[in-house]
């Protein structure tokens, strides 16, 4: 809803070629207030799974996933900032890390979902923050793994800072990087990201990318362009009091708003 109260509705799908923006009557929207239950027009989105049916001149995507038990963060992501009144958006993240089954058709392409492995994260608010990278890679080395990191220029009020939030799940256990907890920023450029919480670091580097636009809201309004790549070549490393976990070059997904 933007802010002349104008209502809008719809969905973007990105692949590594490309992406779309369908968009929708505001009617065919609904939303459950209490679980993740979204849908819109014909699709469904739940904690339990999708099923998709959009059609359009360029874009035909059918098929259904199945989630397995989400892996939900130990405590909300952002911490205090969640009762600050007035902030323009509002991260939460659902699950980073659940198996998935199933299958959907991309135009005349069958993509295999079957034993995957998901992630799901959402904002609400009436805008993202003006400047933010943020990366996001899944894997398995035996179990589920799972990471998410965002750097971001915040505007609260008359005041503005950059703010950190992030989450490495590996091997069962949760590392946590946030503003709230003192995390120090030690590198943000459009190639990498370099966080330290406590012994923690988290170091990014994008290698390459193929990045396709996205739109964004802007006080509501889905007028704003961001850019995303979904499978990139980006390398990862972690180290706890210097003794390394992983370090690998993996395929992430990178975004920024810049």
């Amino acid at each position: 809803m933007d802010e002349e109260g104008r209502q809008s509705a719809s969905l973007q799908v990105i692949t590594s070629k490309e992406a779309h923006q369908i968009f929708y009557p505001y009617q065919d929207f609904r939303a459950s207030t209490n679980k993740l239950a979204i849908q819109v027009g014909e699709n469904l989105f739940t904690s339990q799974g999708i099923r998709l049916n959009i059609k359009t001149d360029k874009l035909t995507v059918t098929g259904k996933l199945n989630y397995g038990a989400f892996t939900p963060t130990r405590h909300d992501i952002m911490g205090p900032f969640r009762y600050v009144p007035g902030m323009p958006c509002y991260h939460n993240i659902y699950s980073m890390a659940h198996g998935i089954s199933g299958e959907l058709m991309v135009n005349d392409t069958r993509m295999d979902f079957n034993r995957g492995q998901g992630y799901i994260e959402g904002d609400q608010g009436s805008g993202f923050p003006s400047d933010y990278l943020w990366t996001q890679c899944s894997w398995q080395e035996g179990d589920y793994n799972s990471l998410m990191l965002s750097v971001a220029d915040l505007q609260l009020g008359p005041f503005s800072f950059t703010g950190c939030i992030g989450v490495v799940y590996y091997k069962w256990r949760e590392y946590r990087f946030a503003t709230y907890l003192g995390v120090k920023i030690k590198k943000v450029s459009p190639q990498e990201l370099w966080v330290q919480q406590g012994k923690c670091e988290l170091q990014v580097k994008l290698l390459d990318k193929f990045e396709n636009s996205l739109l964004a809201p802007v006080k509501g309004s889905m007028i704003r362009t961001v850019y995303e790549s979904v499978d990139a070549r980006v390398q990862y490393r972690f180290t706890i009091d210097g003794m390394l976990l992983f370090d690998f070059v993996g395929k992430g997904c990178f975004e920024r708003g810049l």
